[in-house]
């Protein structure tokens, strides 16, 4: 251990004699050293870590199931949760959630914001304090008590100007008075982008509620408690609800799952895919460094034959070349530390602000101690991989004749064994194979993208116009005030010359069951519509076709007949081949009233995965609810119609304020930024691979060039034309190309179909890609041995010979 130091400063000395190779080395581990600390980054912060609870692993989200209708994970009605929380021996603590339609009204910018009811025990449970002030006491939780609020470090940065007496302030929401308790520390987003959070009071009523659902549940694990104890509590908790109230709770579960593994689940996915292919570039960089490294110590045999000679151990040799392939990946990882730093800045400055209201963990996506400490695991790592195939070689001639060769003046077989060939060669196949992996993996991505952008999802999000408003209970108390509201705005709104249609939806979530009359129950499996209380002409503000009977219309009021209308999916599940128009169904439950079938509009689709959307389309007047979203549909921009239609709203209710207005367009692009981001990060390692694997075959033909110098200069001097020497040159890159090439080429398929299964089968494997891709990378490669190639016809043969 001490010569360490010292070989070290060796090391340093003979990098420096070849600044040229060295720096290529550096560069080529920087690339694929920092692609991975990037990557990792984004693992870390959305995948392992995506919030900052302490014990993260022990909290734990608590669904009902209902496993005869397929429901894995439901919201939980208020009576369950209370009993839970009563019964439950493996959760040291539980709490609920819902959230909270608030509008900050008193001021002179009316404002919703986000908001959530929690119960007591909530922050207590994720084990985080407020930075100022309190958390809620118990008996804040009961009903009439007055309205304590704890806010966000944005809303008291934003709204009450960081004032470090905010504690005690009053706000107005939904037209009620509350006090400010405390303020939550800046990385508390618990749910995403909340701004406020009250106490859930529950009424003895509510308190017994069993058959409506409206609960997020948490709990904690106790010390020591697995989740498969506190799963097996949790289903003989709910079976002995199901004997006590069989009408809400027969065959009903409860599903407990980690909180982690139910946050971004889907963008979980793609990281772990870009962490997959970050691993690729690195190793196709070591491949790229070992590579030189082999030929920088095949150039050596003279000096590491003397060093032997002189009574050095082949170890102590090998440890030097381990010495010296260490410190160009340490200098590799700092440099690829800070390209990573800029990689992780760029991509959180190109996120959209909406994505960070859906995703965990990505506002503290940051270069950290962590991050450095797995970058100086990589490059330790990288540099021992690296020195493995110089160690191999040096390792493996052992006898004596071998040392004598070396310090033969001239002498080339030790600088030319085929066994050193074939590793060589062995080394640029592999990067060949990886980055054709790598082009065609980018590639499908890339294309899955494009076919994203140009998907039919069923509308029309051109000149569409989004705008969403909540009305306070308070105010708004019945649903006579709540419609005449809404038809005041829909007037106003649809008055406006810019506006061709308007009108409203509510989503109302999807339905537990669809009984059709004149058939048996429904089976489980069986298409469960999304239930949309939609105003009159909102099939024509969006776009969407009817395929048969009529949309939903102003006839279709409080007093008229109930109605719906289906989509397309339905239709031809319930109806195959005949005309639902008509037909009565129900939706929920037994109980719910008749709905007549009055028209089928066509399937609006999922644009992530292509699937239609089931569909239930009811009259928003007949039953209107208090949170709405516009939908306007303008001739031109539709951002250009926003404040005039602001402006109408406000007109109705001057206090009423109107939030996330956006063109469909704008909505669309923010949904897919994820897959985008994803395209193009797999588009940089591609072109990084395809850098790699041209460089690794134009140094091993340039290396091969060097060493054949004498063969060369004989055959030319024996009448060989320039173009045999050519094509003697370029053959050998060729086969190195087409080996890997036919190597790569299945392995990539494989791994195409791996990450179509991760990625929920929505890329799809494109023949076209294998072929594209396997000529830009063998044409890439033929390029890059004939400039070594060329500059072989140029040896003069005289030269040649005298060297020799």
């Amino acid at each position: 251990m001490t010569n360490i130091p010292a070989e070290f400063r060796f090391s340093l000395r003979v990098l420096a004699k070849s600044p040229g190779a060295s720096a290529v080395a550096v560069l080529a581990l920087a690339l694929g050293i920092g692609v991975n600390a990037s990557s990792f980054t984004a693992v870390n912060t959305i995948v392992l870590h995506p919030w900052p609870f302490p014990n993260l692993e022990r909290v734990v989200t608590l669904w009902e199931t209902i496993p005869k209708l397929r429901t894995e994970w439901d919201a939980v009605s208020p009576a369950n949760f209370l009993d839970w929380q009563q019964q439950s021996h493996a959760l040291e603590r539980m709490a609920a959630y819902r959230g909270w339609d608030a509008n900050l009204t008193g001021v002179d910018d009316p404002e919703q914001v986000q908001s959530c009811l929690v119960s007591p025990g909530f922050f207590e449970l994720l084990g985080i304090k407020p930075v100022l002030g309190r958390s809620f006491f118990d008996e804040e939780a009961e009903p009439g008590r007055d309205g304590p609020v704890v806010v966000s470090r944005g809303f008291w940065q934003r709204r009450l100007a960081s004032a470090p007496d905010a504690v005690g302030r009053r706000l107005f929401l939904n037209g009620r008075s509350y006090t400010v308790i405390g303020v939550m520390p800046e990385d508390f987003d618990f749910p995403l982008a909340t701004e406020i959070w009250a106490p859930l009071s529950l009424s003895a009523e509510q308190g017994n509620e069993r058959a409506g659902r409206s609960l997020m549940v948490l709990g904690r694990l106790k010390p020591g408690v697995s989740l498969a104890q506190a799963r097996a509590e949790s289903e003989t908790i709910a079976r002995r609800l199901e004997r006590q109230y069989p009408a809400t709770n027969e065959s009903r579960g409860v599903a407990v799952v980690r909180l982690r593994e139910v946050t971004n689940a889907i963008s979980d996915h793609f990281a772990l895919t870009l962490e997959g292919a970050a691993i690729f570039v690195l190793l196709l960089a070591c491949a790229n460094v070992a590579n030189l490294q082999l030929a920088r110590a095949s150039a050596r045999q003279k000096e590491i034959a003397v060093r032997t000679a002189l009574g050095a151990s082949r170890y102590r040799i090998a440890r030097q070349l381990l010495v010296e392939s260490v410190v160009i990946a340490l200098m590799g990882g700092a440099l690829g530390l800070v390209l990573a730093d800029w990689n992780v800045d760029w991509t959180r400055s190109s996120i959209p602000a909406q994505v960070y209201r859906w995703m965990a963990g990505i506002r503290n996506m940051r270069i950290d101690s962590t991050a450095v400490v797995f970058t100086l695991g990589a490059s330790l790592v990288a540099g021992v991989v690296c020195s493995l195939p110089a160690m191999f070689q040096l390792l493996h001639h052992r006898s004596a004749p071998d040392l004598m060769q070396g310090l033969k003046e001239g002498g080339r077989t030790s600088n030319s064994g085929p066994a050193r060939s074939r590793l060589r060669n062995g080394l640029v196949v592999s990067e060949v194979a990886l980055a054709l992996i790598l082009l065609v993996g980018a590639g499908l991505m890339v294309r899955t993208f494009e076919r994203m952008l140009r998907f039919n999802v069923g509308f029309n999000p051109k000149n569409l116009l989004s705008m969403e408003v909540a009305l306070p209970k308070l105010q708004y108390r019945n649903s006579s005030r709540i419609a005449a509201f809404y038809r005041s705005v829909l007037e106003g709104v649809g008055s406006l010359p810019q506006v061709k249609a308007a009108a409203a939806l509510t989503n109302l979530g999807t339905t537990g069951r669809l009984f059709v009359q004149g058939r048996p129950e429904p089976r489980p499996g069986e298409p469960l519509p999304a239930i949309r209380a939609v105003s009159g002409r909102y099939f024509e503000a969006m776009g969407i076709p009817m395929v048969g009977g009529r949309p939903i219309g102003a006839e279709d009021g409080p007093d008229s007949t109930r109605v719906v209308v289906i989509s397309e999916l339905v239709a031809r599940h319930y109806w195959p081949g005949s005309s639902p128009i008509g037909r009565r169904i129900k939706l929920d439950s037994a109980q719910s009233q008749w709905l007549t079938v009055v028209g089928v509009s066509g399937n609006t689709k999922n644009w992530f995965t292509g699937e239609p959307y089931a569909a239930a389309y009811v009259p928003y007047f007949q039953e209107p609810y208090g949170r709405v979203t516009l939908r306007i549909r303008t001739p031109g921009d539709p951002l250009e119609s926003a404040s005039a239609a602001v402006f109408k709203i406000h007109e109705v209710d001057r206090n009423q304020p109107v939030f996330d207005v956006k063109s469909m367009d704008q909505i669309l692009s923010d949904e897919t930024s994820g897959v985008r981001a994803s395209a193009q990060t797999m588009s940089m390692y591609a072109i990084i691979a395809l850098l790699l694997a041209a460089t690794g075959i134009y140094a091993v033909i340039s290396y091969s060039v060097a060493q054949r110098t004498h063969e060369i200069g004989v055959r030319l001097a024996l009448g060989a034309a320039h173009a045999d020497i050519l094509k003697m040159v370029l053959w050998q890159s060729f086969k190195l190309a087409a080996i890997g090439l036919a190597i790569g080429v299945p392995v990539a398929f494989l791994l195409a179909r791996l990450m179509s299964s991760a990625l929920y089968n929505v890329v799809s494997l494109d023949p076209l890609a294998f072929v594209v891709f396997t000529v830009v990378l063998g044409s890439s490669a033929m390029f890059a041995g004939y400039i070594p190639a060329r500059r072989a016809t140029r040896v003069d043969p005289v030269v040649a010979l005298h060297h020799e």
